[in-house]
């Protein structure tokens, strides 16, 4: 009798993974594509705060450059920078639970888009929160970033 409820049970838990479905199949579908969605929903949050810092900084460091502002291009950015202290710590908190759910998300079922976002996404974080270079340059990379960026989340968006 013994051997038989074993036996039961081994059959009853090998369904699920014979079938491809199942409960156990629901339920690890709908925890991947939950992950998915907060990672696009986190990555769509920090994305508005980079962009409000991005435009603090550009502003800060044209004030600089064309209205003699600041005493120097350091100084502009650091400006920039303590204007959005408020989201500072956010941006980074968020950056760190990104991170997280790009490891649970990225060999799921939305991998290419997942890849691209966040491809996109670090560039554009890099960009911004490691000022470099010239006003000229920054000023000519950072749109396209940001359209680089919100164009994956927009594929993203459409998958999900």
């Amino acid at each position: 009798m013994k051997k038989f409820v074993a036996l039961f049970l081994v059959i009853l838990c090998l369904i699920p993974t014979f079938t491809g479905c199942g409960l156990v199949g629901e339920i690890f579908n709908s925890i991947s594509k939950q992950d998915e969605i907060d990672f696009y929903n986190l990555v769509y949050e920090n994305q508005a705060y980079l962009d409000e810092l991005a435009d603090d900084i550009y502003s800060c460091w044209y004030d600089y450059v064309y209205e003699d502002k600041y005493l120097s291009p350091d100084e502009a950015i650091d400006e920039a920078f303590a204007m959005n202290e408020h989201n500072i710590e956010t941006i980074i908190e968020n950056n760190s639970r990104i991170r997280e759910l790009y490891k649970d998300v990225k060999d799921g079922e939305l991998e290419e888009e997942v890849k691209d976002v966040m491809y996109a996404y670090n560039e554009y974080y890099s960009f911004i929160i490691e000022v470099s270079g010239s006003f000229e340059t920054f000023s000519e990379s950072k749109e396209p970033l940001k359209k680089n960026l919100s164009s994956a989340l927009k594929n993203l968006s459409f998958e999900i």
